[in-house]
């Protein structure tokens, strides 16, 4: 998210898109969230088709350089789908545009393919602790209360230094 708001950013890309996929990849819902985030009026319906809604995402697309955000994939057997819902962004004949999808899963990396995964580590131990601290206890000193502090580190050890691994 950081990236997506940076300036540079905002100033290379005509339309900014973020759309969260999680478990349900649905190439209706897709195109219509990405529809939500390009055009400014709504020259569409949640009814239509989806070859009509990929005619209206063709045409709002045109002539502009796009960054498309899929966070959070897990569907990694519907290929056909992914194809099909990125159909109307590949025929946008502009140089720059890019999709950057986000994924936990090494087979969703692998079936959209386009390049190299990039596999994140996850914080060390100690670094995790500290952040993991920070975030459940706010400012209030809670060593004082080891009970606390036991569930915490029990916690944060399952998160294996990912914050959002749960």
């Amino acid at each position: 998210r950081y990236v997506y708001h940076a300036k540079r950013i905002k100033d290379h890309f005509d339309l900014l898109i973020w759309v969260c996929v999680s478990t349900n990849f649905d190439v209706v819902g897709l195109t219509l969230q990405i529809l939500d985030h390009v055009c400014e009026d709504r020259p569409y319906e949640k009814k239509c088709s989806l070859n009509k809604l990929q005619e209206i995402l063709q045409e709002n697309i045109r002539n502009k350089r796009f960054l498309l955000v899929m966070d959070d994939m897990w569907e990694e057997k519907d290929r056909g789908g992914w194809i099909k819902l990125l159909a109307p962004l590949k025929s946008n004949k502009v140089k720059g545009c890019m999709v950057l999808a986000t994924t936990r899963t090494k087979s969703v990396a692998k079936m959209i393919g386009t390049m190299d995964e990039i596999t994140l580590s996850g914080l060390d131990e100690k670094e995790f602790w500290l952040f993991f601290k920070a975030c459940a206890f706010r400012n209030d000193n809670r060593e004082h209360h080891p009970s606390l502090q036991s569930i915490g580190k029990q916690i944060a050890k399952a998160l294996k230094g990912f914050p959002l691994a749960l």
